[in-house]
């Protein structure tokens, strides 16, 4: 049986001149439905739900949880108050991604966190983010490429014995797109990679329910690079295991 997959939805405001102008729209890359259907899941989306209940009716039928990249993550959410460097946020989007992850603890359904999710995961889990690593960061690299979004742009470094490792082993090529990362990280995960300036590039939960986060962006990568798209062989196959 394959697996079902579902992918929590963001919103994104159309910025475009016209009669929808400042329409809201539940949206997904499709990147991540594809790197699931080629690791033999059945993907499907949950848009912006208001109550937690309707959530658990719809997380209920699957086998695993996706949690994408997205807008900036409300600071409140982390007790503290918003900086000026701080982009666009949706704070309904960010208490359905709380949601998705108190969920996936209490059904014990394993969980991919990419980009935006990875920072989430801490954030749920009593963590802190840097709302701009340029401002609140001493000598960060560039983490937002303007190269395609396909090809890898900076170095990470492997934990050796991690379950990247056995994909990686001591380093790999990753994409990126964020100007938000971890800063004090929460004591239920162990760091699997960081880059050269000390971010924080992926986390596994230490006990209880299976949780993986990564900075980069796999799922743009995996339709070239075996390696990227086995982390999502690597997702779904704890998903059959259930």
């Amino acid at each position: 049986m394959k697996p079902i997959i579902a992918i929590i939805s963001g919103l994104k405001r159309n910025k475009e001149e016209g009669v929808f102008e400042g329409e809201l729209y539940s949206y997904i890359t499709q990147e991540y439905v594809d790197a699931v259907e080629m690791c033999g899941g059945i993907p499907f989306l949950i848009p912006l739900q208001k109550k937690i209940e309707d959530v658990e009716k719809l997380l209920d039928v699957a086998d695993g949880i996706i949690l994408p990249g997205g807008n900036d993550i409300d600071p409140s959410f982390y007790h503290e108050k918003t900086r000026a460097e701080c982009g666009e946020i949706f704070h309904e989007v960010d208490q359905l991604y709380l949601w998705a992850i108190e969920l996936a603890e209490k059904l014990n359904k394993p969980l991919l966190a990419i980009c935006k999710g990875h920072q989430m995961l801490n954030v749920a889990y009593g963590g802190t983010l840097y709302q701009d690593l340029h401002v609140q960061k001493e000598n960060v690299i560039e983490h937002s490429q303007k190269q395609p979004r396909h090809l890898p742009f900076h170095e990470v470094q492997i934990k050796k014995g991690s379950i990247l490792y056995d994909i990686f082993s001591d380093k790999t090529q990753v994409n990126s797109f964020h100007h938000q990362a971890i800063k004090d990280l929460s004591e239920d995960f162990e760091i699997l990679a960081k880059s050269s300036d000390g971010i924080i590039e992926a986390v596994l939960k230490k006990e209880g329910n299976w949780m993986l986060g990564v900075q980069w962006h796999p799922e743009m990568m995996a339709a070239t690079d075996e390696k990227m798209k086995a982390i999502f062989q690597l997702f779904i196959n704890r998903c059959k295991k259930r």
